[in-house]
């Protein structure tokens, strides 16, 4: 017990140590340095790479990357804030709504910060505090990035929770109405808590903000290239909710099945490649872009994490601890698996950093997978510590000065705590 508890602490340092050297990217390398540790140092056997995982998020950052790079990206911050800004007295509902949206369609956060301003602006000019509107928003882009079938972190539960016979429609049948619901109570929650914040007098109301610049001016091309990203993502929901219209092959009397993993990879490249014959860019921008960049460090964040914890949780002696000891304590009270998950969340603020952590100890101490389906909103509790980017810009917008780092502690408690508990009533209503 006293060298898995060390090995864990090891494990622990490597990452944050990484996290605050080099952010996700230092999480991953620091983490394949602790793995040097575990095999030379304690003797433990290698676990296996999550490669799979690995992959999947290196399409779906080529494939977002490139959309970028050919300003598909720019196309739907447009839209996006032409719907805003037409409903100036609804933004702290609409606002969420169409940051919802938008994360869950192309699965980043990063669509967010560029909605931000607009947001800021259109609350200002409603007299509506711009910090009800942010925070539902900021908190709003973390739920939908976990029901996002193009969102590195779900894409990496997708394919652990695949060999638990969890498929993505039934992940999504539990998640999607779960977060749904949640950010219309996160949305309520902010209007009616500090409603009495309207902006005071027309001195604060009119605080000079930058003016948002957005380009007006796209081409069909890059319309199509939206659209045709667009329809790659339903097609990777529409196959990960009818699984049986998988292609599935005779070899040698045996049935092959092509994979949901394999699937999402297939979806992103024929984006990335409709995008590529349709607008001509050089390739060094995709490789320099926003999303491809947070991919790369994303994909690290659950190479190094995810094949250091699979070696120290598989070694046969720390496996049988997790089992018997761990195990037994967790199965009578199964609710401290939400605490566990929530802090190390807390710490790593990355949800894929946190997903590749925490996953698969969930999984070795005998949890139904279905139960960490129902809680998964926990990986972002990721707002106590203010290191988010979206965070961050927020409170920098907000010229008002009413927008803190700590304005997101109570509503983003809120709706965890309203999410893991619409979570456990729609597992338990559709019978999982």
């Amino acid at each position: 017990m006293l060298l898995f508890i060390i090995e864990i602490i090891i494990m622990i340092l490597a990452i944050l140590l990484g996290l605050r050297t080099a952010g996700a990217l230092g999480c991953g390398i620091f983490a394949i340095v602790a793995q040097l540790i575990m095999i030379f140092g304690f003797q433990l056997p290698p676990g296996s790479a999550p490669v799979t995982a690995v992959l999947i998020i290196l399409s779906i950052g080529i494939a977002g990357g490139t959309l970028q790079a050919t300003g598909g990206i720019d196309y739907l911050v447009y839209i996006a804030s032409r719907v805003i800004e037409r409903f100036p007295k609804s933004i702290i509902f609409i606002a969420p709504m169409i940051v919802f949206v938008f994360v869950f369609g192309i699965g980043t956060a990063n669509i967010a910060l560029s909605l931000e301003p607009i947001i800021a602006k259109t609350a200002q000019k409603a007299r509506i505090q711009p910090k009800r509107a942010l925070t539902a928003s900021v908190l709003t882009a973390n739920l939908a990035l976990l029901c996002s079938p193009a969102a590195s972190a779900t894409a990496y539960i997708i394919s652990v929770l695949a060999g638990y016979e969890i498929s993505m429609g039934k992940y999504l049948s539990i998640v999607l109405p779960t977060a749904l619901i949640s950010m219309l109570m996160l949305s309520t929650f902010c209007t009616f808590v500090g409603r009495k914040e309207h902006v005071r007098d027309e001195s604060e109301r009119l605080v000079q903000m930058p003016e948002v610049e957005i380009k007006n001016d796209f081409s069909l091309k890059v319309k199509i290239g939206v659209i045709s990203f667009l329809l790659c993502v339903m097609g990777i929901l529409t196959f990960g909710i009818f699984p049986n219209l998988m292609p599935q092959f005779n070899v040698n009397g045996d049935v092959v099945k092509v994979e949901m993993t394999e699937i999402v990879q297939f979806f992103m490249y024929l984006s990335a490649t409709i995008n590529l014959l349709l607008i001509k860019i050089n390739t060094s921008d995709i490789l320099s872009s926003n999303i491809t960049q947070s991919a790369m460090g994303a994909l690290f964040a659950v190479l190094g994490p995810g094949w250091l914890g699979a070696t120290i949780f598989n070694a046969p002696h720390n496996l049988k601890i997790l089992k018997n000891d761990i195990g037994s304590i967790i199965s009578e009270v199964p609710w401290l698996v939400i605490i566990l998950v929530s802090v190390v969340a807390m710490i790593v603020i990355s949800q894929t950093a946190t997903a590749s952590i925490m996953v698969p100890i969930v999984m070795s101490l005998g949890i139904p997978p279905i139960y960490f389906v129902a809680m998964v909103q926990t990986l972002n509790v990721n707002f106590v510590i203010p290191a988010q980017p979206t965070l961050l810009f927020a409170v920098e917008l907000d010229e008002t000065g009413r927008t803190r780092p700590t304005s997101f502690m109570i509503p983003g408690f809120f709706v965890i705590t309203v999410s893991v508990i619409t979570g456990f009533v729609i597992k338990t209503i559709l019978g999982y």
